[in-house]
């Protein structure tokens, strides 16, 4: 979230100064369709972006469908056959990596992990890690 308010509020003061005292120091040398384009796209265009992306993690009978709106037209698809192994873990969001042995830190989400029969293994976080490992377990027994 960070970095997307960050640029998007420097680009915002920006504008707003270059209306009202004129371009600031330092800025003098760009153009001033380039500096309303780059405001438009990191001040504007991302926040929105970044505000109506939604997650969206479905279990059904023949697979587990993810999609990432808006950015995806349509789901991808892990059918169930390929599911080896489901659980529910700790996990660093930052640094990658599981937190089998040690306690899980602040920062520190549980995800769903699938294990498939090729030998990858595919994070899924969801707010609620518990009932989607039940829909998926009781997806992976209805077969």
């Amino acid at each position: 979230m960070f970095s997307v308010l960050y640029p998007a509020l420097i680009l915002w003061y920006i504008e707003i100064y270059s209306l009202f005292f004129g371009k600031p120091s330092g800025l003098q040398n760009i153009p001033d369709l380039y500096l309303l384009a780059i405001w438009f796209v990191f001040g504007v265009f991302f926040p929105l972006l970044f505000y109506s992306i939604k997650h969206v993690t479905e279990v059904r009978r023949d697979g587990v469908y993810i999609r990432l709106i808006p950015l995806h037209p349509s789901f991808k698809k892990i059918p169930i056959y390929v599911i080896e192994e489901c659980k529910i873990q700790a996990y660093e969001p930052f640094t990658g990596k599981d937190l089998v042995d040690n306690p899980p830190s602040r920062r520190a989400n549980f995800v769903v992990i699938l294990k498939l029969i090729t030998g990858k293994r595919v994070v899924i976080s969801s707010k609620n890690p518990k009932e989607l490992h039940q829909a998926i377990m009781s997806a992976v027994a209805s077969i």
